[in-house]
Protein backbone atom coordinates (compact mmCIF):
# COMPACT_ATOMS: atom_id res chain seq x y z
CA UNK A 1 0.00 0.00 0.00
CA UNK A 2 1.22 3.45 -0.83
CA UNK A 3 -1.20 6.18 0.21
CA UNK A 4 0.64 9.42 0.90
CA UNK A 5 -1.81 11.28 3.14
CA UNK A 6 -2.43 8.24 5.32
CA UNK A 7 1.26 7.44 5.57
CA UNK A 8 1.97 10.99 6.74
CA UNK A 9 -0.79 10.57 9.32
CA UNK A 10 0.79 7.31 10.47
CA UNK A 11 4.19 8.97 10.87
CA UNK A 12 2.69 11.69 13.04
CA UNK A 13 0.80 9.17 15.17
CA UNK A 14 3.83 6.95 15.64
CA UNK A 15 5.87 9.91 16.82
CA UNK A 16 3.16 10.76 19.35
CA UNK A 17 2.32 7.26 20.53
CA UNK A 18 5.72 5.61 20.34
CA UNK A 19 6.29 2.04 19.22
CA UNK A 20 6.77 -1.20 21.11
CA UNK A 21 4.87 -0.26 24.26
CA UNK A 22 5.23 -3.29 26.48
CA UNK A 23 2.81 -1.97 29.10
CA UNK A 24 -0.34 -0.76 27.33
CA UNK A 25 -2.80 1.15 29.47
CA UNK A 26 -6.01 -0.72 30.26
CA UNK A 27 -9.00 1.07 28.75
CA UNK A 28 -11.83 1.76 31.17
CA UNK A 29 -14.78 0.79 29.00
CA UNK A 30 -18.25 2.20 29.57
CA UNK A 31 -19.93 1.00 26.39
CA UNK A 32 -23.52 1.36 27.60
CA UNK A 33 -23.27 4.79 29.18
CA UNK A 34 -25.39 6.38 26.46
CA UNK A 35 -26.97 3.37 24.73
CA UNK A 36 -28.24 0.67 27.12
CA UNK A 37 -30.31 -1.15 24.47
CA UNK A 38 -29.04 -4.26 22.72
CA UNK A 39 -27.25 -3.69 19.44
CA UNK A 40 -29.74 -4.87 16.82
CA UNK A 41 -27.56 -4.72 13.75
CA UNK A 42 -26.88 -6.04 10.29
CA UNK A 43 -23.87 -6.03 8.01
CA UNK A 44 -25.17 -3.68 5.34
CA UNK A 45 -24.08 -4.56 1.81
CA UNK A 46 -24.53 -1.52 -0.44
CA UNK A 47 -23.31 -2.35 -3.94
CA UNK A 48 -24.91 0.56 -5.78
CA UNK A 49 -26.20 4.01 -4.94
CA UNK A 50 -28.23 3.77 -1.73
CA UNK A 51 -31.99 4.17 -2.19
CA UNK A 52 -34.23 5.41 0.62
CA UNK A 53 -36.50 2.38 0.56
CA UNK A 54 -33.55 0.23 1.67
CA UNK A 55 -33.37 2.27 4.87
CA UNK A 56 -37.15 2.05 5.25
CA UNK A 57 -36.92 -1.74 5.24
CA UNK A 58 -34.19 -1.75 7.87
CA UNK A 59 -36.42 0.38 10.08
CA UNK A 60 -39.42 -1.88 9.50
CA UNK A 61 -37.37 -4.88 10.67
CA UNK A 62 -36.24 -3.15 13.85
CA UNK A 63 -32.61 -2.77 12.79
CA UNK A 64 -30.92 0.00 14.80
CA UNK A 65 -27.27 -0.50 13.78
CA UNK A 66 -25.49 -1.12 10.49
CA UNK A 67 -21.95 -2.36 9.91
CA UNK A 68 -20.21 -0.91 6.84
CA UNK A 69 -17.37 -3.00 5.43
CA UNK A 70 -14.61 -1.65 3.19
CA UNK A 71 -11.72 -3.89 2.18
CA UNK A 72 -7.96 -3.84 2.03
CA UNK A 73 -6.69 -5.94 -0.86
CA UNK A 74 -3.92 -8.48 -0.28
CA UNK A 75 -2.92 -10.98 -2.95
CA UNK A 76 -2.09 -13.96 -0.72
CA UNK A 77 -1.82 -14.92 2.93
CA UNK A 78 2.00 -14.91 2.64
CA UNK A 79 2.43 -11.72 0.60
CA UNK A 80 2.88 -8.68 2.89
CA UNK A 81 1.53 -5.90 0.67
CA UNK A 82 -1.95 -4.48 1.36
CA UNK A 83 -3.53 -2.13 -1.16
CA UNK A 84 -5.89 0.61 -0.03
CA UNK A 85 -8.58 1.21 -2.68
CA UNK A 86 -10.94 4.06 -1.95
CA UNK A 87 -12.25 4.30 -5.54
CA UNK A 88 -12.86 1.86 -8.41
CA UNK A 89 -14.55 -0.64 -6.11
CA UNK A 90 -18.24 -1.18 -5.40
CA UNK A 91 -19.91 2.11 -4.55
CA UNK A 92 -20.66 1.17 -0.94
CA UNK A 93 -16.97 0.39 -0.33
CA UNK A 94 -15.63 3.70 -1.65
CA UNK A 95 -14.91 6.53 0.76
CA UNK A 96 -17.69 8.52 -0.92
CA UNK A 97 -20.14 5.63 -0.58
CA UNK A 98 -19.22 4.99 3.05
CA UNK A 99 -19.63 8.68 3.81
CA UNK A 100 -23.05 8.92 2.20
CA UNK A 101 -24.28 5.67 3.73
CA UNK A 102 -23.25 6.75 7.23
CA UNK A 103 -24.64 10.25 6.82
CA UNK A 104 -28.03 9.00 5.68
CA UNK A 105 -28.13 6.24 8.29
CA UNK A 106 -27.38 8.74 11.04
CA UNK A 107 -30.17 11.02 9.75
CA UNK A 108 -32.55 8.07 10.17
CA UNK A 109 -31.43 7.46 13.76
CA UNK A 110 -29.31 4.40 12.91
CA UNK A 111 -26.00 3.75 14.65
CA UNK A 112 -22.95 2.76 12.63
CA UNK A 113 -19.98 0.40 12.94
CA UNK A 114 -17.14 0.80 10.44
CA UNK A 115 -15.55 -2.64 10.12
CA UNK A 116 -12.69 -2.89 7.59
CA UNK A 117 -11.69 -6.36 6.35
CA UNK A 118 -8.69 -7.78 4.54
CA UNK A 119 -9.64 -9.51 1.29
CA UNK A 120 -7.25 -12.11 -0.17
CA UNK A 121 -7.54 -11.98 -3.95
CA UNK A 122 -5.88 -15.36 -4.61
CA UNK A 123 -7.64 -18.49 -3.40
CA UNK A 124 -5.10 -20.83 -1.78
CA UNK A 125 -6.47 -24.09 -0.30
CA UNK A 126 -6.80 -23.99 3.51
CA UNK A 127 -5.45 -20.44 3.65
CA UNK A 128 -7.48 -17.35 4.49
CA UNK A 129 -7.12 -14.06 6.39
CA UNK A 130 -6.82 -15.97 9.65
CA UNK A 131 -3.58 -17.57 8.44
CA UNK A 132 -1.93 -14.37 7.21
CA UNK A 133 1.61 -14.59 8.54
CA UNK A 134 5.29 -14.61 7.67
CA UNK A 135 8.47 -16.45 8.52
CA UNK A 136 10.72 -13.43 9.01
CA UNK A 137 10.56 -10.07 10.76
CA UNK A 138 11.10 -8.07 7.57
CA UNK A 139 7.88 -9.36 6.01
CA UNK A 140 5.97 -8.99 9.27
CA UNK A 141 7.11 -5.39 9.59
CA UNK A 142 6.22 -4.62 5.96
CA UNK A 143 2.72 -6.05 6.47
CA UNK A 144 2.28 -4.18 9.74
CA UNK A 145 3.30 -0.91 8.10
CA UNK A 146 0.71 -1.41 5.36
CA UNK A 147 -1.94 -2.57 7.82
CA UNK A 148 -1.33 0.49 10.00
CA UNK A 149 -1.83 2.79 7.01
CA UNK A 150 -4.94 0.88 5.94
CA UNK A 151 -6.66 0.82 9.33
CA UNK A 152 -5.75 4.38 10.31
CA UNK A 153 -7.22 5.66 7.05
CA UNK A 154 -10.57 4.15 8.07
CA UNK A 155 -10.22 5.16 11.72
CA UNK A 156 -9.89 8.77 10.59
CA UNK A 157 -12.88 8.35 8.25
CA UNK A 158 -14.87 6.85 11.13
CA UNK A 159 -14.08 9.91 13.25
CA UNK A 160 -14.98 12.31 10.46
CA UNK A 161 -18.30 10.54 9.86
CA UNK A 162 -19.13 10.19 13.57
CA UNK A 163 -19.26 6.40 13.45
CA UNK A 164 -20.44 5.03 16.78
CA UNK A 165 -18.02 2.11 16.73
CA UNK A 166 -14.88 1.04 14.89
CA UNK A 167 -13.34 -2.40 14.44
CA UNK A 168 -9.53 -2.55 14.52
CA UNK A 169 -9.49 -5.79 12.55
CA UNK A 170 -11.31 -8.94 11.57
CA UNK A 171 -10.34 -12.64 11.86
CA UNK A 172 -6.57 -12.07 11.82
CA UNK A 173 -5.83 -14.97 14.13
CA UNK A 174 -2.17 -15.69 13.40
CA UNK A 175 -1.20 -12.02 13.28
CA UNK A 176 -2.91 -11.41 16.63
CA UNK A 177 -1.30 -14.43 18.28
CA UNK A 178 2.23 -13.88 17.01
CA UNK A 179 2.49 -10.07 17.07
CA UNK A 180 0.75 -8.87 20.25
CA UNK A 181 2.95 -5.78 20.72
CA UNK A 182 1.96 -4.48 17.31
CA UNK A 183 -1.74 -4.61 18.17
CA UNK A 184 -1.37 -2.97 21.56
CA UNK A 185 0.54 -0.08 19.99
CA UNK A 186 -1.91 0.15 17.09
CA UNK A 187 -4.89 0.47 19.43
CA UNK A 188 -3.24 3.44 21.09
CA UNK A 189 -2.62 5.03 17.71
CA UNK A 190 -6.23 4.50 16.67
CA UNK A 191 -7.48 6.14 19.86
CA UNK A 192 -5.48 9.26 18.94
CA UNK A 193 -7.62 9.79 15.83
CA UNK A 194 -10.91 8.05 16.70
CA UNK A 195 -12.96 8.89 19.80
CA UNK A 196 -15.76 6.30 19.62
CA UNK A 197 -16.15 2.71 20.80
CA UNK A 198 -13.62 0.08 19.69
CA UNK A 199 -13.87 -3.65 19.07
CA UNK A 200 -12.11 -6.42 17.17
CA UNK A 201 -13.86 -9.26 15.32
CA UNK A 202 -12.22 -12.51 16.44
CA UNK A 203 -13.04 -15.71 14.62
CA UNK A 204 -15.31 -17.97 16.70
CA UNK A 205 -12.47 -20.40 17.52
CA UNK A 206 -9.84 -17.76 18.25
CA UNK A 207 -11.26 -15.27 20.75
CA UNK A 208 -9.45 -16.80 23.73
CA UNK A 209 -6.10 -16.14 22.01
CA UNK A 210 -6.61 -12.36 21.94
CA UNK A 211 -4.63 -10.57 24.65
CA UNK A 212 -5.79 -6.99 24.16
CA UNK A 213 -9.50 -7.16 25.03
CA UNK A 214 -8.91 -4.85 28.01
CA UNK A 215 -7.82 -2.10 25.60
CA UNK A 216 -11.16 -2.26 23.75
CA UNK A 217 -14.80 -1.67 24.65
CA UNK A 218 -16.29 -4.97 23.45
CA UNK A 219 -15.14 -8.54 22.98
CA UNK A 220 -16.14 -8.94 19.34
CA UNK A 221 -16.73 -12.43 17.95
CA UNK A 222 -17.63 -13.66 14.49
CA UNK A 223 -19.96 -16.23 16.01
CA UNK A 224 -20.10 -18.97 13.40
CA UNK A 225 -20.00 -21.67 16.09
CA UNK A 226 -20.95 -25.23 15.08
CA UNK A 227 -24.18 -26.18 16.85
CA UNK A 228 -25.10 -29.62 15.56
CA UNK A 229 -23.89 -32.53 13.46
CA UNK A 230 -27.07 -33.03 11.49
CA UNK A 231 -29.61 -31.37 9.25
CA UNK A 232 -33.06 -30.41 10.47
CA UNK A 233 -32.06 -30.05 14.12
CA UNK A 234 -34.85 -28.62 16.25
CA UNK A 235 -34.64 -25.27 18.00
CA UNK A 236 -34.21 -27.08 21.33
CA UNK A 237 -31.34 -29.16 19.92
CA UNK A 238 -29.65 -26.04 18.61
CA UNK A 239 -30.04 -24.37 22.00
CA UNK A 240 -28.24 -27.34 23.58
CA UNK A 241 -25.54 -26.99 20.93
CA UNK A 242 -24.77 -23.51 22.25
CA UNK A 243 -23.98 -24.68 25.80
CA UNK A 244 -20.17 -25.17 25.52
CA UNK A 245 -19.82 -21.94 23.55
CA UNK A 246 -21.82 -20.01 26.16
CA UNK A 247 -19.44 -21.25 28.86
CA UNK A 248 -16.47 -20.10 26.80
CA UNK A 249 -17.95 -16.64 26.30
CA UNK A 250 -19.01 -16.33 29.93
CA UNK A 251 -15.41 -17.06 30.93
CA UNK A 252 -14.12 -14.50 28.44
CA UNK A 253 -16.49 -11.89 29.80
CA UNK A 254 -15.47 -12.63 33.39
CA UNK A 255 -11.76 -12.64 32.60
CA UNK A 256 -11.70 -9.36 30.69
CA UNK A 257 -14.68 -7.50 32.18
CA UNK A 258 -16.09 -6.68 28.78
CA UNK A 259 -19.49 -7.37 27.18
CA UNK A 260 -19.67 -9.85 24.31
CA UNK A 261 -20.67 -8.52 20.90
CA UNK A 262 -21.30 -10.72 17.88
CA UNK A 263 -19.58 -8.57 15.27
CA UNK A 264 -20.87 -11.11 12.76
CA UNK A 265 -23.27 -14.02 12.92
CA UNK A 266 -25.14 -15.69 10.11
CA UNK A 267 -26.65 -18.87 8.77
CA UNK A 268 -27.20 -19.93 5.20
CA UNK A 269 -30.72 -21.00 4.26
CA UNK A 270 -29.73 -24.61 3.65
CA UNK A 271 -30.22 -28.02 5.21
CA UNK A 272 -27.53 -28.32 7.88
CA UNK A 273 -26.88 -24.59 7.99
CA UNK A 274 -25.92 -24.78 11.69
CA UNK A 275 -23.38 -27.59 11.19
CA UNK A 276 -20.63 -25.38 9.78
CA UNK A 277 -22.15 -21.89 9.68
CA UNK A 278 -18.89 -20.37 8.37
CA UNK A 279 -18.84 -22.62 5.29
CA UNK A 280 -20.08 -20.72 2.26
CA UNK A 281 -18.90 -23.47 -0.15
CA UNK A 282 -20.93 -26.44 1.10
CA UNK A 283 -23.60 -27.70 -1.30
CA UNK A 284 -26.98 -28.52 0.26
CA UNK A 285 -30.70 -28.23 -0.39
CA UNK A 286 -32.37 -24.90 0.28
CA UNK A 287 -34.12 -24.86 3.66
CA UNK A 288 -35.33 -21.43 4.75
CA UNK A 289 -36.96 -22.79 7.91
CA UNK A 290 -33.70 -24.28 9.14
CA UNK A 291 -32.10 -20.85 8.80
CA UNK A 292 -34.93 -19.31 10.81
CA UNK A 293 -34.64 -22.00 13.51
CA UNK A 294 -30.92 -21.29 13.90
CA UNK A 295 -31.65 -17.60 14.49
CA UNK A 296 -34.46 -18.41 16.89
CA UNK A 297 -32.17 -20.62 18.98
CA UNK A 298 -29.44 -17.99 19.03
CA UNK A 299 -31.80 -15.22 20.15
CA UNK A 300 -33.30 -17.40 22.88
CA UNK A 301 -29.86 -18.22 24.25
CA UNK A 302 -28.32 -14.75 24.20
CA UNK A 303 -30.72 -11.84 23.86
CA UNK A 304 -31.64 -11.54 27.54
CA UNK A 305 -28.15 -12.12 28.96
CA UNK A 306 -26.84 -9.00 30.66
CA UNK A 307 -23.29 -9.49 29.32
CA UNK A 308 -24.46 -9.84 25.73
CA UNK A 309 -24.19 -6.51 23.92
CA UNK A 310 -25.98 -7.54 20.72
CA UNK A 311 -25.11 -8.58 17.19
CA UNK A 312 -24.65 -7.81 13.53
CA UNK A 313 -26.35 -10.32 11.23
CA UNK A 314 -24.49 -11.33 8.07
CA UNK A 315 -25.78 -9.96 5.84
CA UNK A 316 -28.40 -7.52 4.54
CA UNK A 317 -28.43 -6.59 0.84
CA UNK A 318 -29.56 -3.02 0.19
CA UNK A 319 -30.67 -4.03 -3.32
CA UNK A 320 -33.18 -6.66 -2.14
CA UNK A 321 -36.80 -5.49 -1.83
CA UNK A 322 -39.50 -6.84 0.45
CA UNK A 323 -41.48 -8.39 -2.42
CA UNK A 324 -38.50 -10.16 -4.04
CA UNK A 325 -38.66 -13.95 -4.25
CA UNK A 326 -35.64 -15.47 -2.50
CA UNK A 327 -37.29 -18.82 -1.80
CA UNK A 328 -34.58 -20.62 -3.83
CA UNK A 329 -31.71 -18.61 -2.36
CA UNK A 330 -29.15 -20.66 -0.40
CA UNK A 331 -27.05 -17.74 0.83
CA UNK A 332 -26.86 -15.91 4.16
CA UNK A 333 -29.46 -13.24 3.39
CA UNK A 334 -32.36 -13.35 5.90
CA UNK A 335 -34.46 -10.94 3.82
CA UNK A 336 -37.90 -12.05 2.57
CA UNK A 337 -37.36 -15.40 4.36
CA UNK A 338 -38.75 -16.63 7.70
CA UNK A 339 -35.46 -15.53 9.29
CA UNK A 340 -36.45 -11.90 8.73
CA UNK A 341 -39.60 -12.45 10.78
CA UNK A 342 -37.50 -13.92 13.60
CA UNK A 343 -35.23 -10.86 13.49
CA UNK A 344 -38.18 -8.47 13.54
CA UNK A 345 -39.71 -10.10 16.56
CA UNK A 346 -36.51 -10.15 18.62
CA UNK A 347 -35.43 -6.69 17.47
CA UNK A 348 -38.79 -5.36 18.64
CA UNK A 349 -39.92 -3.94 15.31
CA UNK A 350 -42.92 -1.68 15.79
CA UNK A 351 -44.36 -2.56 12.39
Amino acid sequence: MRHTSTCLLCAAIISLAGCGDDNPVRHEAKPFADAPAKIAGVSFDVSNQLVEVALDELDATGVRWIAVTPFGWQSRFDEPEIRLRTTRVRWGETDAGITETMTRARARGLHTLLKPHIWLTQDVPRQWRGTIGFDNDADWEAWESDYRSFILHYALLAEQQQADMFSIGVELGRAVRERPAFWSTLIGEIRLVYSGLLTYGANWDDAVQVRFWDQLDFIGIHAYFPLTHRSDASVDELIKGWRPHVRLMDNLRATWDRPILFTEIGYRSIAGGAVEPWNFDVQAAVDVQEQADAYEAMFRVFWERDWFAGLFIWEWDADVRLGDDLSDDDDYLPQTKPAQQVMSRWFGASG
